[in-house]
């Protein structure tokens, strides 16, 4: 009873750790792994259910009979998984199979030849894992993120039993260099609830202290022991409050997973922005001082004169600007028929405001357009329209913030150009434009309970070029006021130009920033 099953002795949950909730919860694992071995079912729960089979095998007494043959029987299992799945397809069935059972299987029988060869490839796929899952930064690709628990938590446990020196599965400097960034990485993903979202709308996988301890042990350093104490997770050393500027950046970006975390600092009340995107798909999870404003897929359906287009291809990052003001990121999509769809996010840090902005370009095609942006409200989360104006308030145990759906007049009377609703928990930000080579929507957060009580308005700007006043789908302009303080707001939809708006001049095609007492604006992000 040493090796590999000390940790389960410790910790009995330790092979949970990090699974998501359907996977505890399927029945397949409950089947016996000889039953699953004979269907060749290489699920995830079929997988699950061997690997705590391997486990109970510490149990059995060593004059069994039948306890070499069930060890030559998982090991042969295991090698079906192995041949059954790929690594970049289903990573955590193929690290469980080709790592962790032969870890454990060896341990119990080290002569054993089919547990001999699996044991054989348990180092290098683990590398290989390190190189094909994550990027040079050890940021998990978006495509695996709802595993990125689970594939942890396995590299965890395998790691734990190598350093002890019980067994051997020569890791490569590489995976280890990966594994040390990794316990940095899954704080900065872990929502101050010690759990982080799968980021596809399945909810919460939680974080077990005992798991975070261990990862921290292993490969974190005294800055991640530090952002664990923040983050709730128990740390001896940090028994009193830590200040801010002792932890470390709270960003993630990474354009090669398609991943990007963004916070507005490591306060209480902080807002948290995290995004992948995956194919057609943008996942987000907007959390504001520890409440899911809104989580899951960001919807977007575009028709233009009638007919509705199809997104061609995947979503690509163009642009990705961080600094002490702002993080900005921008997505870009083609859809039939030669338009084009960019998505901003848009996170103000000192100001807690977010801004999500969907541009539609027609690359010289024209027609009526109408745009569907669709967002899923976080659990105990509702939305109230105003009666006159188009704004609404978000609203948890207490205010959250408001909407203010910019591309819409403030006052709904007369407005034929869009709607902002909310329907089963949904909301709906709708906007049209007839006879248009292309739109912008910009919809705007302002996640701070003490702004709701505040006196607020938006204006559309008039944007003129060399005296010109230039139409809606050559450039938009916007005016926001909350309080005493006012924000610019400038997207350009065609090739750059030198545009006024409100006294400032624009060449760029993007920009926002804040007005100061002498009527200039401090931006806080221009994109040229």
């Amino acid at each position: 009873m040493d090796g590999m099953y000390e940790l389960l002795l410790k910790f009995p949950k330790a092979l949970h750790w990090g699974l998501p909730a359907y996977l505890l919860e399927q029945g397949d694992s409950k089947r016996s792994w000889e039953e699953n071995s004979e269907r060749q079912d290489c699920s995830a729960s079929a997988v699950l259910g061997a690997l705590e089979a391997a486990y109970d095998l510490n149990t059995c007494p060593k004059s069994d009979k039948s306890r070499e043959k069930r060890i030559t029987g998982l090991a042969a299992y295991a090698e079906v998984v192995i041949n059954r799945h790929e690594l970049h397809n289903n990573p955590w069935n193929v690290l469980i199979a080709g790592a962790e059972i032969p870890a454990v299987l060896a341990e119990l029988s080290p002569n054993n030849k089919e547990v001999r060869k699996l044991l054989k490839g348990a180092g290098p796929l683990l590398a290989e894992s390190a190189n094909v899952l994550f990027d040079e930064e050890g940021v998990i690709g978006s495509r695996h993120f709802p595993q990125y628990a689970a594939i942890v938590a396995t590299w965890t446990r395998c790691f734990a039993a190598s350093r002890r020196k019980q067994i051997n599965l020569k890791l490569k400097k590489g995976f280890i260099a990966t594994f040390e960034w990794t316990a940095r990485h899954l704080l900065l993903c872990s929502n101050g609830k010690r759990a982080i979202s799968d980021l596809a709308g399945g909810g919460e996988i939680k974080l077990a202290k005992p798991f975070v301890a261990l990862l921290l042990k292993l490969g974190g350093d005294l800055s991640d022991k530090r952002l664990a104490s923040h983050m709730g997770y128990t740390q001896r050393k940090f028994p009193n409050p830590i200040a801010h500027h002792h932890l470390p950046d709270a960003t993630i970006h990474s354009a090669d997973s398609q991943i990007g975390v963004m916070r507005s600092g490591w306060e209480s009340n902080r807002c948290e922005l995290y995004i992948r995107h995956e194919q057609k798909d943008v996942y987000v999870d907007l959390v504001s001082a520890g409440t899911l404003v809104f989580r899951g897929n960001l919807a977007t359906n575009l028709v233009v004169d009638g007919t509705q287009l199809t997104p061609l291809g995947a979503w690509e990052e163009v642009c990705w600007e961080s600094d002490d003001d702002v993080e900005y990121l921008e997505l870009e999509i083609r859809f039939s028929g030669g338009w084009k769809l960019q998505k901003q996010f848009l996170l103000a840090k000192q100001d807690q405001l977010v801004l999500v902005g969907d541009v539609v370009l027609g690359d010289g095609c024209r027609g009526t357009i109408q745009l569907q942006q669709s967002y899923r409200f976080g659990e105990g989360v509702s939305f109230h329209s105003s009666e006159e104006h188009s704004e609404g308030f978000l609203w948890g145990k207490d205010p959250i913030g408001m909407v203010l759906p910019l591309a819409l007049p403030e006052w709904r009377v007369g407005s034929r150009c869009g709607s902002l609703t909310e329907q089963d928990g949904l909301l709906s930000y709708k906007v049209t434009a007839k006879d248009s080579a292309g739109l912008y929507a910009p919809l705007l957060l302002v996640l701070s309970r003490n702004k709701v009580t505040k006196n607020y308005t938006w204006r559309q700007l008039t944007v003129a070029e060399e005296l010109n006043i230039q139409p809606a789908d050559v450039a938009r302009g916007y005016r926001i006021q909350i309080g005493k303080k006012q924000w610019l707001l400038y997207r350009s939809m065609t090739e750059f130009g030198n545009r006024t708006l409100l006294g400032q001049n624009y060449s760029s095609e993007f920009a926002f920033g804040e007005f100061l007492d002498d009527g200039t604006v401090y931006e806080y992000v221009e994109i040229e």
